[in-house]
């Protein structure tokens, strides 16, 4: 056989491959979107830095978590996570925690996962309220999970 005859039967066999994977492979209905944005809040972000996070554990299924660091030394706080659906704001999930004392880096809160509608978007929106003050930070989204 000739070099270029072994060349094309080994292209014809990877593409009978790949032909044969995409044919047999299973259709999937994945969520669109989701994953995490970052913020932060206070005298120059001297007291919290947090991600307001949003995944699909499985099919039809939203799960909103956030990760919150602090500082040592931040106020009296809560954390309050809450997810909307859109089109009329339909909260969806919602878990307040109380602040743990003193610095804490990247620690992970969850909210109940939620069965959500075809073709809606869920965002979960965190906020950090400064029991002390009686004020909070703006309640700051995910990015927005459609599921299928």
């Amino acid at each position: 056989m000739s070099k270029i005859t072994r060349a094309t039967a080994g292209l014809l066999g990877a593409a009978g491959i790949l032909a044969s994977t995409l044919v047999f492979a299973p259709t999937a209905n994945a969520a669109s979107g989701g994953g995490c944005w970052q913020y932060s809040e206070g005298f120059g972000s001297s007291y919290v830095d947090w991600k307001s996070c949003i995944s699909a554990p499985r099919a039809g299924v939203g799960r909103p978590d956030a990760y919150v660091t602090l500082r040592a030394g931040h106020p009296a706080c809560k954390i309050m996570l809450q997810t909307l659906e859109t089109g009329g704001s339909r909260i969806v999930s919602q878990k307040i925690y109380d602040c743990p004392a003193g610095a804490v880096t990247n620690k992970h809160f969850t909210s109940p996962d939620f069965n959500g509608k075809a073709g809606k978007a869920y965002g979960n929106y965190t906020t950090i309220f400064w029991t002390s003050s009686h004020t909070a930070t703006l309640a700051n989204k995910s990015p927005w999970l459609k599921l299928p």
